[in-house]
C-alpha cells in the first residue's frame, strides 16, 4: 500500500512539474531550420534537406539511399503527408498495397494512414515531403539518437525519449509496437521520469548541419 502510494504521489509531482511548473522549452524552429541544412538517419537509410520554411510546414529534399527499408509502418494522427518523386523510383506502403511512383509524380498520404516509403533500386531515389515544423524537429533530434547507438532504437531507450517529445511527435508504428492509445499513455506518464534520468528535448549536438 506505502509503495502504490510512493508510486503515485512520484507520478502526480512529476506530471505537474514536467507540464505545467517546467515544461520542456521548445527552439526557436525559424533559427533552428537552416535552409541548406540537412538531417541524416543511418537506421532508416535517408538523408533531409531543409528547402523551406512555410506556414507552420517544413519542406525537405529526401534522398533515400538505394536498398533502404525507411521507416517501420507508421500513421500520422494531425497531419496529411505530401511525397513527389525528384529522381528515381520511389516504393509507398499505403495501407494494405504497394505503390511505385516515378519521376514527377506524388502521392498524398492522409493522417491515420498506414505507409512506409523505401527504395528498392540499386539507385538513390530523391523525393520532396511536407510535414509540421515540430514534427520535424523531433525527426532532426531523433535520427542522431538512434545512430548513436543500435540500443536506442529499442525499448525502454527509444520510448522513453519519445516520451519526452510526446505528441510533437506525431508518429504512431503501426507493427511491433503497442497500440497507439497504450503508446500515448506510456509517453505521458513516462515524461518526468524520462527527463530526470537525462533524456533531453533539445540536443545541441544533434542539430542539422
Amino acid at each position: 500500500m506505502w509503495a502504490l502510494s510512493i508510486i503515485v504521489g512520484y507520478l502526480l509531482v512529476g506530471l505537474i512539474i514536467h507540464y505545467w511548473v517546467l515544461p520542456t522549452k521548445t527552439p526557436d524552429y525559424i533559427d533552428y531550420f537552416k535552409v541548406g541544412k540537412s538531417f541524416h538517419s543511418k537506421l532508416e537509410g535517408l538523408t533531409q534537406t531543409v528547402v523551406k520554411l512555410e506556414n507552420g510546414n517544413l519542406m525537405t529534399n529526401i534522398e533515400i539511399q538505394p536498398k533502404s527499408a525507411g521507416p517501420v509502418t507508421h500513421i500520422h494522427e494531425r497531419f496529411d503527408e505530401t511525397f513527389t518523386v525528384k529522381s528515381g523510383t520511389l516504393s509507398m506502403q499505403y495501407g494494405s498495397e504497394i505503390k511505385k511512383l516515378t519521376t514527377g509524380q506524388s502521392i498524398v498520404i492522409p493522417k491515420n494512414t498506414p505507409h512506409k516509403p523505401f527504395n528498392e533500386t540499386d539507385s538513390i531515389v530523391e523525393v520532396t515531403s511536407e510535414m509540421p515544423l515540430e514534427f520535424a524537429y523531433c525527426l532532426s533530434q531523433i535520427y542522431p539518437f538512434w545512430d548513436e547507438a543500435s540500443v536506442n532504437s529499442k525499448p525502454p531507450k527509444i520510448l522513453l525519449q519519445l516520451a519526452v517529445f510526446g505528441d510533437k511527435f506525431d508518429s504512431y508504428p503501426t507493427v511491433d509496437a503497442p497500440p497507439k492509445p497504450v503508446l500515448k499513455t506510456l509517453k505521458f506518464l513516462l515524461a518526468p521520469t524520462a527527463r530526470l534520468m537525462g533524456y533531453k528535448y533539445y540536443n545541441e549536438d544533434y542539430q542539422p548541419k
